[in-house]
């Protein structure tokens, strides 16, 4: 018994049907996924932020990205714990959320996008994540004994023990620059030389050579060494002695990104190679700028463009520079009428509440700049050998009040400089046993931190020159 067999299909017959068929599994599962999206709202996709960036520099941003597109979020729509200023903008699927100053060390946020909501779609979702900002740290050198090389070190917060970063002989400045460390050292006749060091993991790079600058004239004197923040130059005072007198004293600046040759700034405040400087008292670049403000030997002040691009820029006079507040565009003076806040945008001047405990003291030193509102400054009485027995004063509005940070009676304090964000304070302290940098809490006098040494790297965004008496 014989049968037929059934004809075959066409093969192209069989693959449209199992194309059609995987099509309308794939529109079945795209349909599902939309109506499970619009049941449950948007959902977090990733978070980027600068761990850095975001406890040394206001304006930085953290970028929340959801998995699809979100309708406009306001700055109400967002909460921060704990509790930091804020704005925020979006667009698309990205909500930026941009603080007004840096944030704390060492600490967890958590940023919430409350009622995120896709456009046409009636689900909500908060959006939360969670951040680590990072730690920090200070430099400090530490002079060599006995032959010994001077050494700057380095002292994070969140380790124990110092390491060192350079060796060399007769350092008197440096100053971070980037992945630089820029040394300034004195011969035993004061001649000064500069160098560039390239860093590698935060230390000296063994395989890089130093880059030795050629300074303006073969004898000279150079100090108040200050960088810009974004590490495209930095400048220093320079005094040439090749006659055997110092003349032509003032201010050079050395751009990096070009030949790293010093060119003088000039009277009219522009870098130009020969000229004779422009005569300076204190100077320090502002925060997050490459322009200077400058006290001239004469107490006027001025805004320099470091790099040559803008006009000299008159804010009038003053007779000290304290500092500038965090958000840079603020300076605080001296002047003949009291201390001041001076609005660099605009020349405006505000004058600084004083309470009476922050004033009530034979000796008035540098004042700390922490917040708009908040200060610290050093006081202290003559003790009848004429050492000063110092003590440092927290001011919060009209409100003054004593960090309680001691201060061996046998220690002089020479600098009180404010990290970063303002959070950590270095005291700088000298006895006949030698000197001592410590790390204390700018709000409770609470140590963190000491290491051996002077020259805190934090006192370089200070101003240049003695301390005001």
């Amino acid at each position: 018994m014989s049968t037929e067999s059934e004809p075959r299909r066409p093969v192209a017959h069989r693959f449209r049907r199992r194309f059609t068929a995987v099509v309308l599994v794939l529109v079945v599962v795209a349909a599902l996924a939309a109506v499970v999206g619009s049941q449950q709202g948007p959902r977090l996709k990733s978070v980027s932020y600068d761990a850095s960036g975001i406890v040394s520099r206001p304006a930085q941003r953290v970028i929340i990205t959801a998995n699809q597109a979100l309708q406009k979020v306001s700055a109400d729509d967002v909460r921060v714990s704990p509790a930091a200023a804020h704005t925020v903008t979006s667009s698309g699927n990205t909500v930026a959320v941009e603080f007004a100053g840096p944030l704390a060390y060492d600490r967890s946020y958590t940023v919430t996008v409350a009622g995120a909501r896709a456009p046409g779609q009636r689900a909500t979702a908060d959006l939360r994540a969670t951040i680590r900002t990072g730690t920090t740290d200070v430099l400090a050198l530490v002079p060599g004994t006995d032959g010994a090389k001077d050494r700057i070190v380095r002292r994070s917060l969140d380790a124990s023990g110092a390491t060192s970063v350079y060796q060399g002989t007769g350092i008197t400045e440096y100053i971070r620059l980037s992945r630089f460390l820029v040394v300034l050292s004195d011969s035993d006749v004061g001649d000064s030389r500069i160098d560039v060091v390239t860093l590698r993991n935060g230390v000296e790079d063994p395989d890089a050579p130093v880059e030795h600058l050629t300074l303006p004239t073969s004898e000279g004197h150079a100090s108040a060494l200050h960088a810009a923040d974004d590490g495209a130059s930095f400048g220093f005072q320079y005094a040439d002695t090749s006659s055997g007198q110092s003349k032509d004293v003032g201010l050079y600046v050395v751009d990096m990104t070009g030949t790293h040759m010093p060119q003088a700034i000039a009277a009219d405040g522009k870098p130009t190679t020969g000229a004779v400087p422009m005569t300076v008292s204190q100077w320090a670049y502002v925060p997050r700028t490459e322009t200077a403000l400058v006290r001239t030997a004469t107490d006027e002040l001025f805004l320099v463009d470091m790099s040559g691009r803008a006009d000299l820029v008159r804010l009038g006079s003053a007779t000290y520079l304290h500092g500038f507040v965090g958000t840079g565009t603020t300076a605080v003076v001296e002047s003949g009428t009291g201390i001041e806040r001076v609005d660099l945008t605009d020349g405006k001047r505000t004058a600084i509440v004083a309470p009476a405990a922050s004033t009530d003291a034979q000796y008035l030193g540098r004042i700390a700049q922490l917040t708009d509102d908040t200060y610290l400054r050093t006081v202290g009485d003559v003790r009848g050998d004429g050492t000063i027995a110092s003590r440092i004063v927290r001011v919060d509005g009209s409100r003054a009040s004593r960090l309680p940070v001691t201060i061996p009676d046998d220690a002089s304090l020479t600098a009180v400089c404010p990290s970063p964000n303002g959070q950590f304070v270095a005291v700088a302290t000298k006895s006949p046993t030698g000197a001592l940098v410590s790390i204390v809490d700018a709000t409770s006098g609470a140590l963190e931190a000491s290491t051996v040494g002077e020259d805190v790297d934090w006192c370089g965004a200070l101003p240049s020159g003695d301390e005001v008496g």
